[in-house]
């Protein structure tokens, strides 16, 4: 799950979940065939912008009720991509569904993880992937939600629950302008009517059974598809799971996850702990003022350091080094070094990165429809207490981010809450992929993904990467998932990947 750093949750930052709990499977799948909708087949032409049409992406767009059970009702349309299968007609197995998560995070952002598939998948399957509905280029988007940072004090101690308290306020006012604005589409945006959107979208390119790949909040529109279309999957990879037992209170409970993989960073750069630490000491007693006025703070160096040591794996390994050894050299190095630190500290990749205000938005959107609680203010207290006292160095903003989420939505109940587990008549076989310290969707989680789906199989790779099938450099998780997608038949066992550092270290420039 995406944690979206400093609003509702994550950028490459993060978040969510489920509640309701439907009397039996035999329910689900009738209530399911019962509102299906036939999608036609899709006409493609080339992407004309963005991220898809630079990677030779295909584009088109999916006409959808506003409301699967209401096909005569209004309509909306989702923007989909599609890269075509490089191997040949007799290589090709169909299509291969990916959703990054978020919630909130639209398909086509994403579309460079086509290319960092192993190439035996890229032969076989046509890549593609969609902007969820009110997301990106699907229409209409949500708009006119803008929710900013966690406000948090730039020095001195921190009264987490003041920044609570003034986080309640702030989403409570986005979040009821965004439902004022939006009220038909936010209520239609949960998991549920995605999950329904994947269907029409597999329906509609031929394909007769689903392969799907979903990362973090993307688990668990994979796993609300097996509950709601179980004999519809071929191949089902769950890659960073969220928890598919627990409730909107429980989801805050990964705001402690970054600090696991903190640890977990620093015992393997062990000369970077006393750095850091030193420098948030002293960035707790004043900011460093860069050369253009502007001020440098602790939460300048935690916001994409929270990241960094999420995705130890990619070139975030080395850019948590650069950056809190280019902090270190501001606050304590020579003149010389002082001046070239603070010079390099204005880059934007060393800055606490810009939000995405309208996907923040979206992140409540989606996970306050599929949540129908709402957690007393004292027990929203009381968790933030305890997760700052397990992970005081992410665990405060996170959490008071988490717990205010669904401020504003009070009178807004969720229309169609998504399954929980237990799912024991759902024999669905696929495997649940995650690290051992993940920084944003802990591996209790993935365990969890994997009891609810009896015939699931987990595949764990020692680390703390969030999104292991592309982002762990690791033969062993790529070649388990990669013989899965192609066969549809799971491994025998459970599989432990050992930690494999990154073959190549890149310096920041």
């Amino acid at each position: 799950m995406h944690h979206l750093r400093n609003s509702p949750l994550r950028n490459r930052d993060r978040c969510a979940i489920l509640f309701v709990l439907l009397s039996t499977v035999g329910q689900v799948a009738s209530a399911n065939t019962e509102s299906n909708q036939k999608a036609m087949p899709l006409k493609w032409q080339p992407c004309q912008s963005g991220a898809p049409a630079k990677l030779g992406f295909e584009c088109s767009r999916l006409p959808r009720p506003l409301r699967n059970d209401k096909g005569d009702g209004p309509q909306i349309e989702l923007a989909v991509y599609r890269l075509p299968a490089s191997g040949s007609a007799d290589q090709r197995l169909g299509s291969l569904f990916f959703n990054p998560g978020g919630p909130g995070q639209p398909g086509g952002a994403s579309a460079s993880n086509a290319f960092l598939i192993p190439q035996e998948l890229r032969k076989a399957f046509d890549f593609v992937t969609w902007d969820p509905r009110g997301l990106g280029a699907s229409s209409p988007a949500l708009s006119g939600c803008n929710a900013g940072p966690v406000q948090r004090p730039a020095t001195g101690p921190v009264d987490w629950q003041q920044v609570l308290d003034q986080r309640r306020k702030e989403l409570g006012e986005v979040n009821r302008a965004c439902i004022e604005s939006n009220r038909d589409l936010v209520t239609a945006m949960g998991t549920v009517e995605t999950v329904h959107d994947l269907d029409a979208l597999r329906g509609a390119l031929g394909d007769s059974k689903l392969n799907y790949w979903g990362v973090s909040y993307g688990t668990v529109i994979g796993s609300t598809y097996a509950a709601l279309y179980p004999d519809k999957i071929r191949a089902l990879v769950l890659d960073g799971s969220v928890d598919p037992w627990i409730d909107l209170f429980g989801l805050s409970d990964s705001s402690v996850a970054p600090d696991d993989a903190a640890r977990f960073f620093l015992a393997l750069y062990p000369d970077l702990a006393p750095k850091l630490a030193r420098a948030l000491d002293r960035l707790a007693l004043s900011p460093i003022i860069l050369k253009d006025g502007s001020a440098y703070t602790r939460w300048d160096l935690l916001d994409p350091l929270q990241n960094f040591v999420s995705l130890p794996d990619m070139i975030s390994g080395p850019f948590a080094r650069t950056l809190i050894e280019t902090v270190d050299h501001a606050l304590f190095g020579t003149p010389a070094e002082q001046s070239a630190a603070i010079d390099q500290l204005e880059h934007p990749l060393l800055r606490s990165p810009e939000i995405d205000k309208n996907a923040a938005a979206g992140f409540a959107a989606v996970i306050c429809q599929d949540f129908p609680q709402r957690p007393s203010i004292v027990r929203q207290q009381q968790q933030l207490e305890r997760i700052v006292s397990q992970a005081p160095v992410f665990g405060g903003s996170l959490g008071a981010n988490f717990l205010a989420l669904c401020s504003g939505y009070d009178n807004v109940p969720a229309q169609d809450p998504v399954p929980r587990a237990p799912f024991p008549n759902v024999r669905v076989s696929g495997l649940v992929v995650g690290s051992s310290w993940d920084g944003s969707t802990p591996w209790v989680w993935s365990m969890a993904m994997a009891r609810a789906f009896p015939s699931m199989r987990t595949v764990q790779t020692v680390g703390s990467q969030h999104g292991t099938v592309i982002g762990v450099q690791s033969s062993c998780v790529r070649s388990v998932v990669e013989d899965y997608l192609l066969s549809a038949e799971v491994p025998s066992f459970d599989v432990v990947c050992p930690y494999e550092a990154p073959k190549v270290e890149q310096d920041f420039q």
